[in-house]
């Protein structure tokens, strides 16, 4: 299968927001589009949107950040969108371990339809740091470790690495440009590849990306509460 054309160079990058509902995807993006928080929880059905500008080494980058359930029901709405965006950030409650086994799910949908294009990037990210943990830090790094993901954790709540965790990904992208390379198999093999490009990218978060892609099941986790990690 042929590559998709490489992107090029752009001051407009868009990103898609997937986990279950309830991990706090519209959270982390209004957090970062407009420094606000709310307790209530209002579901996204579907899709929501959100328009924002940041600076990137003096450039004006504008954002469209799209959020959606992860929720299979609205599996026909969402797999649209995994190949069009420049990334996917994949969410999941660090409070909840069924959201992790929703977020390993979303990310087989993502390999699936982002299947042949190279430049398809992901970020695994734990929200609500400031919770009860219930997913063990360890267990879900070795994860990330072995889906060949960037990982992070934040909190929406407390504004615990949000903007760290948005403009980390967004300075990649940008940073990229039209020579750059996703997380994806380099060479448009199924699942089970390598890629130098996201190697290199997670050992300056020092993470190890270097094991082969699997897509399979979320790990079983135990209890244990952990410091957040941040990206810088």
């Amino acid at each position: 299968m042929a590559f998709h054309n490489k992107r090029k160079k752009s001051n407009k990058l868009s990103i898609l927001v997937a986990g279950s509902s309830g991990c706090g995807k519209t959270s982390l993006v209004n957090r970062f589009v407009g420094d606000t928080f709310t307790e209530e929880h209002i579901p996204t059905q579907r899709i929501g949107a959100k328009s924002h500008t940041v600076e990137v080494n003096g450039k004006e980058i504008r954002l469209q950040l799209t959020d959606t359930d992860g929720d299979r029901k609205y599996e026909g709405y969402s797999i649209n969108y995994y190949e069009e965006m420049d990334a996917t950030i994949i969410v999941y409650d660090i409070s909840k371990q069924e959201s992790l086994e929703t977020a390993s799910d979303i990310l087989k949908r993502w390999r699936t339809y982002t299947f042949g294009i190279a430049k398809a990037f992901a970020f695994l990210v734990g929200n609500k740091s400031d919770m009860e943990r219930e997913i063990n830090k360890v267990d879900v790094e070795n994860f990330a470790e072995k889906e060949n993901l960037l990982h992070t954790e934040t909190s929406a709540k407390t504004n615990e690495n949000v903007t760290e965790m948005f403009m980390s990904l967004i300075k990649r992208l940008a940073n990229d440009g039209d020579v750059g390379g996703g997380n994806k198999p380099a060479d448009d093999s199924p699942p089970g590849g390598s890629n130098k490009q996201a190697d290199e990218t997670t050992s300056e978060l020092n993470v190890d990306a270097s094991k082969t892609v699997h897509a399979d099941t979320a790990p079983s986790t135990t209890t244990q509460n952990s410091n957040c990690c941040v990206i810088c």
